[in-house]
């Protein structure tokens, strides 16, 4: 029942991450045919500046919400629902505030020293709204998923996407794109899709001053600032090259690195996102609830179907993304396909660690988190220094995947220590070799239409791929058979 459950919330943050997906590829090709490289090299280094300073403003609370509401919940720990409330809501309102100022003093002080680009000041004092809202809207999020409410989740972050492409639409209806308006449609979708959420949090939300507690406070930023930590290192480590490329290469390879990194990305929006959102609240709240054995075969049952299923859909994403970014975006972009396969396997090694590392999560070890992801930013600083000006942008793409490998082999070390579960590789092998024979079939084929290529590789390698995963996997195969009985049953 609990596998089924998480199934359930893992399909409605996937189906909003599928839905960002298919709103972002509308609004890649109106952005990127409609500013030049160097303002969408700008614009995606602005909305990842916001990531990374968003997550360094949530002090990893987000993390510690889920982790402390499952106590809570099932008794386990000495503090009330109430008193988690008033307390997530004074430390966020504090981060927020914090957190936009900090940004405003980069915006204006620190980065028009480094970046060649202009108006960099005026572009960070409009995104500053976008930090205080989402920082001030991250504990209600949070408070949705620690109560596994993912279809309001879902929703909201559905909401902010598409508003986002509708308001860059009537823009460019109405006047030409830049960098500013793009900005500004963002804070706008945003703020609404923050609305939407915390209007429907509005039953559960008590707050009174009485109940802020200094104790669960300190209790959740222990937990958390590691956290914090490691996620801000984990940004840096995928920001850092953007910011050696712009100063080391230009604004133009920046734009080409860009494209296809964002398209790369959708990766994270249909499949990290929703691993994160879904996997850890029912990891954690079956620890809690049923004890060691449920969630080891939990984790190991989901751990090979990530791998089953992952493997092949990086290989086939690694095929075709780079014709279709070439019909979406035009020619200007393509030098910068050559990174998809290397960015791709690090967003997959990535989503791995939703996995592998849940013992430290479970037992509030996150120190040992943020330790390794500090030993692979460092490293990625270092080796990005070095191959950034003798190979590109190709040399910041494989130096991701370096320092992926290295924190993942660390942190399962560390992690399986407090919790193990079997890793079982025969099928993930199989599909590990299958997916690079078709690779290296079908890149070798050139159908000498983007649109061809992307179409008929696409549908070949998928149908084959599919076959194979069926065959070889009997979890996949006992997925199709439910699957065919209840449509029987329905029709």
């Amino acid at each position: 029942m609990a596998a089924v459950g998480m199934f359930q919330h893992l399909r409605n943050y996937a189906s909003a991450g599928v839905f960002s997906a298919v709103v972002g590829l509308i609004s890649f090709p109106v952005l990127t045919r409609n500013l030049s490289v160097a303002e969408y090299g700008i614009v995606g280094l602005i909305t990842s500046s916001l990531t990374l300073c968003i997550a360094v403003g949530k002090l990893g609370v987000q993390h510690a919400v889920i982790r402390f509401f499952a106590q809570i919940k099932n008794g386990n720990i000495d503090f009330t629902v109430g008193q988690m409330n008033s307390t997530v809501s004074m430390i966020f309102f504090s981060f927020a505030s914090s957190a936009t100022l900090l940004w405003l003093v980069c915006g204006f002080f620190v980065l028009p020293a480094v970046l060649q680009y202009e108006n960099i000041p005026s572009l960070f004092l409009l995104a500053s709204f976008i930090v205080f809202i989402r920082l001030l809207g991250s504990g209600v999020m949070n408070f949705l998923r620690a109560q596994q409410r993912s279809a309001d989740v879902a929703i909201s972050q559905s909401i902010a996407r598409f508003l986002n492409l509708t308001l860059i639409l009537l823009v460019l209806f109405a006047a030409d794109l830049n960098p500013w308006t793009v900005i500004a449609c963002l804070m706008v979708a945003e703020s609404l899709g923050v609305f939407y959420a915390a209007w429907q949090y509005r039953p559960d939300f008590q707050f009174r001053l009485k109940d802020v507690s200094l104790k669960l406070g300190k209790a959740m930023l222990i937990y958390g600032l590691p956290l914090m930590m490691l996620e801000s290192l984990g940004l840096v480590l995928r920001l850092s090259d953007r910011y050696l490329i712009e100063a080391l290469l230009g604004v133009s390879a920046l734009g080409q690195y860009s494209a296809s990194y964002n398209l790369t990305s959708y990766i994270d929006i249909i499949i990290l996102a929703a691993l994160m959102q879904a996997v850890k609240p029912a990891y954690m709240q079956m620890w809690e609830s049923q004890g060691k054995e449920p969630t080891q075969q939990f984790l190991s049952d989901g751990f090979r179907m990530y791998m089953v299923v992952g493997i092949p859909f990086i290989a086939m994403f690694s095929i075709t993304s780079p014709y279709l970014l070439g019909f979406l975006a035009g020619d200007k972009y393509s030098p910068g396909t050559v990174i998809i396969p290397y960015v791709a396997i690090s967003f997959w090694l990535e989503g791995a660690m939703h996995f592998l590392a849940a013992g430290l999560y479970i037992f509030k070890n996150t120190k040992l988190l943020m330790l390794w992801s500090l030993v692979a930013t460092v490293t990625n600083l270092a080796l990005n220094v070095l191959l950034i000006p003798r190979f590109g942008i190709t040399g910041a793409a494989i130096v991701t995947i370096i320092s992926y490998v290295i924190f993942m082999a660390g942190v399962t070390g560390s992690a399986f220590r407090y919790v193990t579960f079997p890793v079982r590789l025969k099928a993930p092998a199989i599909m590990l070799l299958a997916s690079v024979v078709i690779f290296a079939l079908l890149s070798v084929i050139d159908l000498h239409s983007d649109l061809a290529n992307f179409l008929c590789k696409g549908a070949f390698g998928t149908a084959v791929l599919l076959l194979l995963m069926w065959f070889v996997d009997a979890g996949v195969r006992q997925w199709s058979s439910d699957k065919l009985l209840a449509r029987t049953r329905w029709v």
